[in-house]
């Protein structure tokens, strides 16, 4: 194994992109270094020439036809121009308007780049063919926790070949005394518990043989969080100066998200994109806009009233018009809200000779509270009681963080100042017997600068936990945090986006 340094050796290179969880910030800023060099010419950097690659990066990741074309023919043919392609491209959507109050977890082109860059990497291990390289991935990926002696003193994968009596393919070859559970792999989705699967390791001469294809599916799992890896070390590395001359100056990825914006190609921009959500988003902004005495949103309308709102709604941009233009006729809108009805935004009442629909501002069907000041919030049943508790002993710190959330969504907090913000909470927390106003005024400006990702949170909802300590039961309450509460349009939107089970931190 070589011992250089990987800006200037292959090998090591290729070991530094392979396994980077493996190696630290230095050996990994050298594999970064090794990419730059490509944008050096006699002595004289090409920036132009960088941008040039990021921008065809970053758009050929937003093809899936180009990132499956990647896990047979490398995109990228060199280990550290791939490292610092995909990061950078992932720093430029990262620095996007449209994505900066956005957690990574939920842009979209983030995880294209990601596949591009994982499936890059595949094949271009593939086409460098260096079988000892894929025994060392092969000793993280199968190597069993170190026992009473520690480690397992000898390899863990000691061959790849083929064993004909085991039928077509290669086997990684792992001695008994060093397999993991991870060598025991099953056919199909099955887990090691179920028996009725088919088991597709086999067993010779005390050694283990597990096919090739697992190896290639675990190392896909790994490469995502290497990934994760590689682009935490480049931002670190980048100054302000030089993450502001990249997002300035990138343009191609900039456009082309700017692009699906204006479409309303929200699929290609959020993670789990709900697509009936573009429609109910559009219904909703048509409900709001319309006079009172003739549709509103949380009531039940026919389709014939709710089309002649939609046909006096003004659009506000393109993709309003494209979602608007699709819908030609009233019995159209009763198709499309039927084929959306899973949304939990619809409802639909059948009860009647004629149906009618109704379309909630949230996912909660709830009775609607005006808050004038801030003393409202208390009819709220689950605020009453954690007033009532604040009488009797000192609060645990997320029931005031929870208020102060609320008070950050609340329409007429949006244009205030922070100091008149602070003013109105602790008028409201001096009600309390163990109120300072020092100190509140310390907690309440620091929660109103806690931000998550950049973004301001939301408020807890009825089902979270710590909310749940004071709830009377939902089916005993005729109100709901995110659907009772006057909050605007921008928070509403903020949920849509986020809606889905975001198990995976990017």
């Amino acid at each position: 194994m070589s011992s250089s340094p990987p800006v200037d050796d292959e090998e090591t290179a290729y070991r530094v992109i392979s396994v980077p969880l493996e190696y630290g910030t230095h050996s990994i800023n050298q594999l970064f270094t090794r990419g730059y060099d490509r944008y050096v010419i006699d002595g004289v950097d090409q920036p132009a020439d960088l941008l040039n690659d990021i921008g065809r990066f970053g758009r050929a990741a937003f093809n899936e036809q180009v990132r499956a074309d990647a896990l047979e023919d490398p995109f990228v043919d060199e280990p550290g121009l791939l490292a610092v392609l995909a990061t950078l491209s992932a720093i430029c959507v990262k620095g996007h308007p449209k994505f900066k109050q956005s957690p990574p977890r939920t842009i979209q082109p983030l995880y294209d780049i990601r596949e591009l860059y994982v499936n890059n990497l595949a094949s271009l291990l593939r086409a460098y063919g260096n079988t000892s390289l894929y025994q060392d991935i092969a000793e993280i990926l199968y190597q069993k926790q170190p026992g009473a002696d520690g480690p397992h003193p000898g390899r863990v994968c000691t061959d790849i070949k083929s064993v004909p009596e085991f039928g077509p393919g290669l086997y990684l070859e792992i001695p008994m005394v060093a397999a993991s559970r991870d060598c025991l792999v099953r056919s199909g989705t099955s887990t090691d518990d179920d028996e009725d699967s088919e088991i597709l390791s086999r067993v010779r001469d005390n050694n283990l043989y597990v096919p090739v294809g697992d190896f290639d599916e675990k190392y896909r799992s790994y490469g995502k969080r290497a990934f994760k890896k590689l682009l935490t070390v480049q931002e670190q590395g980048l100054s302000e100066e030089q993450r502001t001359w990249l997002t300035t100056n990138e343009s191609e990825i900039a456009e082309q998200i700017s692009g699906f914006v204006e479409t309303g190609n929200y699929d290609r921009l959020w993670r789990n994109w709900d697509r009936g959500t573009r429609t109910i988003r559009v219904l909703r902004r048509v409900l709001t806009a319309s006079p009172a005495e003739t549709v509103q949103l949380g009531e039940f309308h026919t389709a014939n009233e709710i089309y002649d709102a939609i046909d006096a709604y003004t659009p506000e941009n393109d993709w309003e018009s494209t979602v608007i233009n699709r819908i030609s006729s009233p019995s159209s809108l009763a198709k499309k809200l039927a084929n959306i009805e899973s949304h939990t935004a619809v409802t639909i009442d059948r009860s009647d000779r004629v149906n009618t629909y109704r379309i909630a501002r949230s996912s909660h069907r709830s009775t609607q509270l005006d808050v004038d000041q801030l003393e409202d919030l208390f009819e709220l049943p689950c605020l009453a009681a954690m007033e009532e508790r604040l009488h009797e002993r000192k609060p645990v710190r997320k029931d005031l963080y929870n208020f102060a959330r609320m008070v950050m969504w609340l329409p007429q907090y949006q244009d205030r100042t922070l100091d008149a913000i602070v003013a109105d909470l602790k008028d409201v927390f001096s009600r309390w017997p163990w109120y300072d106003e020092e100190k509140t005024d310390y907690q309440v400006r620091y929660e109103f600068s806690n931000t998550i990702g950049g973004e301001t949170p939301l408020p807890m909802n009825c089902g979270n936990d710590d909310m749940q300590r004071y709830c009377v039961g939902e089916d005993q309450c005729p109100y709901s945090i995110w659907g009772s509460l006057p909050f605007p349009d921008e928070m509403y939107e903020q949920i849509d986006d986020l809606s889905g089970e975001f198990h995976e931190e990017f």
